[in-house]
């Protein structure tokens, strides 16, 4: 590539909403260097980023998630997870995903767990562990 990353241009890719943008130019450079971990963070709340646009304008729009955009969403936080396993809003996210449309409150309560560890917070948080441990009491699916 040779030209220097562009943190400006990066974040306006991620403030535009154009997360496939920030994935394949952040990706670029992780070609060039793929242990540097700054890339690696960026590369990772992209991924992220592209995961919540997804939830985001499912909630906006009053409709669950389709099959394929839960497979999404799932994939990319676990990416994310993988690439920086000290982004805490991405197990937040999965343990989002994994109660509100997988029905898995056994993952979703590992998921929330992470979140909790590593220090997470959200206004959503005790509600979401209460919906969990209601589910598992019940014996819900996943269970």
């Amino acid at each position: 590539m040779g030209e220097a990353f562009d943190k400006l241009e990066y974040a306006e890719m991620l403030k535009a909403g154009r997360q496939d943008d920030a994935i394949a130019y952040v990706d670029g450079f992780r070609k060039q260097d793929p242990h540097d971990p700054t890339l690696k963070l960026r590369a990772a709340r992209a991924r992220g980023g592209k995961g919540e646009a997804i939830l985001t304008a499912c909630d906006q729009a009053g409709v669950a998630p389709s099959p394929e955009q839960i497979d999404t969403m799932c994939a990319l936080f676990e990416e994310a997870i993988a690439l920086d396993p000290y982004l805490a809003a991405a197990y937040w996210d999965l343990a989002v995903v994994h109660m509100r449309f997988l029905d898995d409150p056994d993952k979703a309560a590992a998921y929330l767990a992470d979140a909790k560890r590593l220090g997470f917070k959200h206004k959503m948080m005790d509600p979401l562990d209460t919906m969990i441990k209601e589910a598992i009491l019940s014996g819900k699916p996943g269970s």
